[in-house]
């Protein structure tokens, strides 16, 4: 029993940003380099996990040389393979029918295969004058592209959201968005 708490205390020693105190105060969101991912997407969701901050006690700021943290935004997307789906019917106009406006949607009996999209975000919190980590998560959400949730700015706003719902407390581990 002792060596299993010693064991547990030990490792939160190890942790580098388990004993950080995450004090609010202004902070400026930059994306990662990548090469993998578009600047566009990239673009989407640094402005997801901007408009989330503003939901903090944190104050984003446009200039990275005058804030108190860092965010450092990472973003990959991988296709894994393909699914079968039926039509997204919510963007097609429906049947009007003569009943008060009532609007129906006939189903066309075809399906199609989109890409099955694994996107992970991942963002570090960093002291601007030391580059010190005082908090990282991560969030992996998978879905069909071509689709309404598949869109690039609804998983953005999905993840960031899951995500920086725990800053500044640490995330038990890496988190699954459905």
């Amino acid at each position: 029993m002792y060596g299993l708490l010693l064991a547990a205390a030990a490792a939160l020693v190890q942790s580098p940003v388990a004993g950080s105190v995450v004090k609010p105060g202004t902070i400026a969101i930059v994306a990662a380099d990548s090469l993998t991912t578009s600047p566009a997407i990239t673009r989407t969701f640094t402005d997801a996990v901007q408009r989330t901050l503003l939901r903090t006690p944190f104050l984003p700021l446009p200039d990275a040389n005058h804030s108190l943290y860092v965010a450092k935004v990472e973003v990959s997307q991988t296709q894994r393979g393909v699914v079968r789906s039926g039509n997204d019917r919510s963007d097609q106009p429906g049947m009007a029918a003569g009943l008060g406006g009532l609007s129906l949607t006939l189903p066309s009996g075809k399906d199609q295969l989109r890409g099955l999209i694994v996107t992970r975000l991942q963002v570090t919190v960093s002291l601007r004058r030391d580059n010190h980590v005082v908090w990282t998560g991560q969030a992996t959400t998978v879905r069909a592209s071509g689709t309404r949730t598949g869109d690039p700015s609804v998983v953005a706003t999905a993840l960031s959201d899951a995500l920086l719902t725990w800053f500044p407390r640490q995330l038990p581990g890496p988190l699954s968005v459905p």
